[in-house]
């Protein structure tokens, strides 16, 4: 997969194209690459996904400490893996934010990119102010010669898939509805850091995570996971939140694998954790023997679920 940026430009060749945030690569993102590769096909040219880095929303509207499904390297090689051969990524300023829509299309689509199509959702928006809707953008390619799709939401019970629900019901711990918005498991993938030993002590050695600060984390509390660990997956039970019971201010992710040897090291490795099943709230507990109490209850209920 060939990843170009604006230092490229223009990019040499014409090509369909489909555009957007693209935070997630869920059910209704995978829709529109499947398309593109339809309409590729049909018009001769080569696919290819442009995407925005920051998010539009972390330039438009910082205030609200918008979390991502999927950082970039997240975003890429989720990608990859849907076979693309390209990647635009164009940097979201405030000044491409301010372009009116006809300028956006002749810039970046014509100039930039020479589509000779586009595959965009039924509620796509861009331009200034977000002006540009699908049907200014079938009037400008018929000025400019390029081919639009416009294709409907994808619904999956019921719910209308979208980022920004799938942001809410991960909030709400429903990692299973989120799941399935997706097609597949939200993951969380960082380093193993040093923690404060506390699991090893209490019989359940834990791997602390450090997950990239924009990053979404799901509601606090224990979840039902898949854990991978280079080329073996293992099951594991995974504590997010502050550990109540021992009255700690910092938010840590912590995964205690099942069936993983004891003495085996996970120090610096890089985990992929996907999260399958919520388990139950984070709580307070009166004594570290209610804790383990607990903790054993926890690792039978993950082992009756994913095994």
């Amino acid at each position: 997969m060939k990843i170009y940026t604006l230092k490229d430009s223009p990019i040499p060749g014409e090509r369909v194209i489909t555009l957007g945030a693209f935070d997630g690569i869920h059910l209704g993102h995978q829709a529109l690459i499947s398309k593109t590769f339809e309409l590729a096909q049909e018009l001769k040219a080569q696919p290819a996904l442009v995407t925005f880095d920051p998010h539009p929303r972390k330039v438009i509207q910082p205030h609200l400490d918008l979390k991502l499904l999927t950082p970039l390297e997240e975003k890429l090689e989720l990608l990859k893996k849907r076979g693309l051969p390209e990647v635009i990524i164009i940097p979201f300023t405030k000044a491409l934010a301010e372009l009116s829509p006809d300028l956006f299309v002749e810039k970046y689509l014509i100039d930039y990119l020479n589509i000779k199509g586009i595959v965009i959702g039924f509620n796509f928006r861009f331009g200034r102010n977000r002006t540009g809707d699908p049907e200014l953008l079938k009037k400008l390619g018929t000025l400019y010669g390029f081919q639009v799709e416009v294709v409907p939401a994808v619904i999956i019970d019921g719910k209308k898939v979208s980022s920004t629900m799938i942001r809410e019901l991960l909030k709400r711990g429903e990692v299973e509805e989120a799941n399935k918005l997706l097609g597949r498991p939200y993951t969380l993938i960082g380093p193993v850091i040093k923690g404060k030993g506390r699991g090893r002590v209490l019989g359940f050695p834990t791997a602390n995570l450090m997950i990239p600060p924009e990053k979404l984390l799901p509601a606090p509390g224990v979840y039902a996971v898949w854990a991978l660990v280079g080329e073996k997956k293992y099951p594991g039970a995974m504590n997010i939140g502050l550990k109540p019971t021992f009255g700690d201010k910092e938010l840590s992710v912590e995964v205690h694998l099942l069936d993983f040897l004891p003495n085996c090291n996970l120090y610096q490795q890089t985990l992929k954790i996907e999260l399958i099943k919520f388990i139950r709230s984070e709580q307070k507990f009166h004594s570290t023997e209610a804790l383990v109490n607990q903790i054993q209850k926890d690792c039978q209920r993950v082992r009756e679920y994913l095994l």
